[in-house]
């Protein structure tokens, strides 16, 4: 059996080994991995190539790429979008992820009731009288899981997936801890204070991010995505005032939003993502493999519901084509983004990562 894990590697640490050494037994692992923007709405701290070749330097054996417009989703939006492309592989029987909770059973409890079409119409009204989605959520479901983030995106996996789950327990201190072998915060803030390493982060980028943001108008904000009920013109004024990005996305919280979806409206905008485009990979893009996953690969040729491409040339679909044109902007706005900043066309000559 081969087994799939759906990942940021932002940056890889322990705690990613330790869930991939913890089934790697079974099989084959296929990571699911967000490219070069993740779902907190911020840049990947290492471009997704860099990425991918310490997963596989750590036990993965075939890597592929969640794109821009499905690593900048809810928590609900980035499962779903995420196990629908791992699942499109058709060699995978298991997904795997850690979890503050290792009980399947309490798991899929909670992840059955927010299945619940009146408990979803709830929340909903929670949310119309003010309350931010999770507010409302954790009022009305009243769980303990849900005020960890492993947990939350493990529920939302199992609302979404028709492969048998694995919950590893997670290890180390926790989420957002001090802890530096198994919290990615702590981990990138010690990048960020190593004046050697060229990191990329919104915050290098930010004077190009607001000067994109004061082009725009109070319409084009409403066409980005979870913008509405008049948000739109909160950001606009946001954006008139603020002078760095902390400012800005203190301006634009509220009760009833939160940071990180802040953080993800401001990161579609800078990008450009706007309702109108596709939202789900057309295709499934390899980032790298060994010479499992090369094995694995021939049987997706055989299996996989969606086109395999590595290079644009892969590429013969005319919408196909211009998704994979819209990549590359973002990965050329991702190069903005480093210390050193990185030129243009990376999308189309970065190698696809190989390791025996």
């Amino acid at each position: 059996m081969n087994t799939g894990i759906i990942c940021e590697f932002n940056p890889f640490h322990g705690g990613h080994k330790h869930l991939i050494e913890s089934v790697k037994g079974n099989g084959g692992i296929v990571c699911v991995m967000s490219g070069n923007f993740v779902q907190r709405g911020d840049f990947a701290i290492f471009n997704k190539y860099d990425r991918a070749k310490i997963a596989l330097e750590n036990g993965a054996d075939l890597v592929i790429e969640l794109p821009t417009v499905c690593a900048v989703k809810s928590a609900e939006g980035f499962a779903e979008s995420a196990v629908k492309l791992l699942e499109a592989t058709g060699v995978c029987s298991h997904i795997a992820f850690g979890a503050e909770c290792d009980d399947i059973q309490k798991l899929k409890e909670t992840s059955d009731k927010l299945n619940s079409k009146e408990l979803q119409r709830e929340i909903a009204l929670g949310v119309k009288s003010g309350l931010s989605y999770p507010a409302s959520r954790n009022r009305i479901l009243n769980s303990d899981l849900l005020l960890y983030p492993n947990n939350i995106l493990a529920v939302e996996y199992l609302r979404f997936t028709k492969l048998s789950p694995i919950a590893i327990k997670r290890i180390g201190k926790g989420h957002d801890s001090d802890d530096q072998e198994f919290s990615a915060s702590e981990i990138r803030k010690q990048i960020i204070d190593n004046s050697d390493i060229n990191y990329c982060s919104a915050q290098n980028c930010e004077r190009a991010i607001l000067s994109k943001l004061r082009t725009m108008r109070q319409d084009d904000f409403g066409k980005i995505k979870d913008v509405s009920g008049g948000l739109e013109n909160r950001i606009y004024d946001a954006v008139s005032k603020a002078v760095s990005l902390t400012e800005l996305y203190d301006l634009i919280k509220s009760k009833d939003i939160t940071h990180s979806r802040v953080r993800r409206i401001v990161l579609r905008a800078y990008l450009g993502i706007t309702e109108d485009l596709p939202s789900e990979a057309p295709y499934i893009k390899i980032l790298g493999f060994n010479s499992r996953g090369r094995e694995m690969l021939g049987q997706m040729k055989k299996s996989a519901s969606l086109p395999i491409v590595s290079r644009f040339s892969d590429i013969s679909d005319e919408d196909q084509k211009e998704f994979f044109k819209r990549e590359a902007l973002y990965t050329d706005l991702h190069g903005l983004g480093f210390k050193n900043t990185k030129e243009c066309g990376l999308e189309y000559t970065n190698q696809i990562i190989t390791i025996r």
